[in-house]
């Protein structure tokens, strides 16, 4: 076991009211902006609080900036832990259960490497943790995008996906993504535990429905959280969604096969339609203020998650065109490159590696 030490007590003193947290990331490789992002996990305005860093390899490259970084901040409690465990395919699971192990607080909070968090993300998360809830999950507002790829990826995450998170909340069926995701270890005990979920590509999304089983609720943070999402190519943002989708396809195959249906573009063909025929409105003059009102409630929405530019538009209006070659690439096939390993996905969402 490799475990490396940078511990001592927290910066503040310990506020009884405010439950003790363990905050859980796994790491593998330097992504843009990644030692922002994990810096600002050492200011948070919170007195109780261990942050556990997991790595499958010490020849990552991450572990020099990050031994860095925790010199830097003595004063937080903090360690870097390198003992994967083969528990099943799922490399992230596998990376973090040594550090689920260790972790000192029955409230886990696991968080992706790519959130960047202000101080008072703690403080805004830890009091809705009541004994009703099984996970606290959040919204994401992508930041800081840059290239076609990264435009592209803010687009998605600040309407599309945000919209479906707040409606799938809304009519009852709320989804759970590893970005941030708040529960109790004893709580996932009585779901199998964590290393049930190494089975599964979509180790979030189980999570939430092992949850909702336990007849817990699964809730969304009063704030969405920062994802910085950087310099992303063209190829970055297809690759991403090709896996996203296909895991969808997985899970979820009779709903991936309507989401066509809910696309900007194909909906406003059916509108423009039934336009023509009701009210005898040209049917390319329907379609185009089908779109403009959407276009309209989408950057609305974009702009309560990120600040506004000329650029938005027009990645906005390429997503869309973009979104039907999109699902029909997801529909015709099962693999997936995930930190370049590729995986077969199978019904329910298991996954194998392909040799």
């Amino acid at each position: 076991m490799a475990l490396l030490h940078f511990r001592s007590k927290c910066h503040s003193p310990p506020d009884e009211r405010l439950p003790f947290v363990s905050i859980l990331k796994p790491l593998k490789g330097i992504d843009s902006g990644l030692f922002e992002n994990l810096k600002s996990f050492f200011y948070l305005d919170y007195p109780n609080y261990e942050l556990l860093f997991s790595v499958s390899s010490l020849n990552d490259p991450v572990v020099e900036g990050l031994r860095i970084l925790l010199a830097k901040h003595p004063t937080v409690k903090a360690q870097l832990i390198c003992e994967p465990k083969e528990q099943g395919p799922n490399p992230k699971i596998n990376n973090l259960l040594k550090s689920y192990q260790l972790a000192q607080s029955d409230l886990i909070l696991i968080s992706d490497s790519n959130i960047r968090v202000k101080p008072d993300y703690l403080r805004n998360l830890i009091p809705d943790m009541n004994p009703s809830v099984g996970i606290i999950t959040a919204v994401v507002a992508g930041t800081h995008p840059k290239g076609m790829g990264g435009w592209l990826e803010a687009s998605y995450l600040n309407t599309f996906f945000n919209r479906w998170m707040f409606l799938s909340k809304f009519f009852g069926f709320p989804s759970v993504i590893g970005k941030s995701m708040l529960f109790r270890k004893s709580t996932l005990k009585r779901a199998g535990g964590l290393e049930v979920l190494g089975r599964y590509i979509a180790e979030d999304y189980m999570a939430g429905h092992a949850v909702l089983k336990l007849d817990l609720n699964v809730e969304l943070m009063r704030r969405p959280i920062p994802q910085f999402i950087g310099n992303y190519s063209f190829q970055d943002f297809w690759q991403r969604h090709l896996r996203w989708g296909r895991i969808r396809k997985a899970i979820a195959p009779l709903a991936f096969l309507i989401e066509p249906f809910f696309f900007s573009g194909v909906s406003g063909l059916f509108g423009a339609v039934v336009l023509k025929q009701l009210g005898g409105i040209n049917f390319f003059v329907g379609w185009m203020i089908h779109m403009s009102v959407w276009m309209i409630v989408d950057l609305i929405l974009f702009s309560r998650m990120d600040r506004l530019s000329g650029r938005v538009p027009f990645a906005w209006i390429l997503r869309e065109t973009l979104a039907l070659p999109l699902w029909m690439s997801i529909l015709l096939g099962n693999t997936v490159r995930w930190r370049g390993v590729r995986y077969r996905l199978l019904t329910g969402g298991l996954l194998e590696e392909v040799k």
